[in-house]
């Protein structure tokens, strides 16, 4: 893979999709450039894995709106961020803060981050 056209070879690839851990469940962050579609049942609850290095590029977005989706782990200055209607999307990347590596905000839309 050559640097020079990098993005345009990421966006070929079938498998950027992010599995949905179901309620409760855990993202797991295995590649950066990822899309988590979440889709709801009723209020649910997803946890984000720490990242292991500054860089990665994540989004999770509300697919389907069954009750809202609570997002917790590592959310940088907030704790938390909240969609409550489908279309509803967060784009992470993460940084370096002292020793870790935490998530933090690139893109929101429509998440209410507290």
């Amino acid at each position: 893979m050559s640097g020079h056209n990098i993005l345009q070879q990421l966006s070929r690839e079938p498998e950027m999709d992010i599995l949905d851990p179901g309620d409760a469940g855990t993202i797991a962050v295995d590649r950066t450039l990822g899309i988590c579609s979440v889709v709801t049942a009723g209020a649910e609850t997803r946890k984000i894995a720490s990242p292991e290095r500054a860089g990665i590029v994540i989004s999770i977005c509300l697919k389907t709106d069954g009750g809202d989706l609570t997002i917790t782990g590592g959310l940088g200055t907030e704790t938390t961020a909240v969609m409550a209607d489908a279309g509803d999307c967060l784009t992470l990347i993460s940084i370096a803060k002292g020793s870790d590596f935490v998530w933090s905000p690139l893109a929101n839309n429509g998440a209410t981050m507290s």
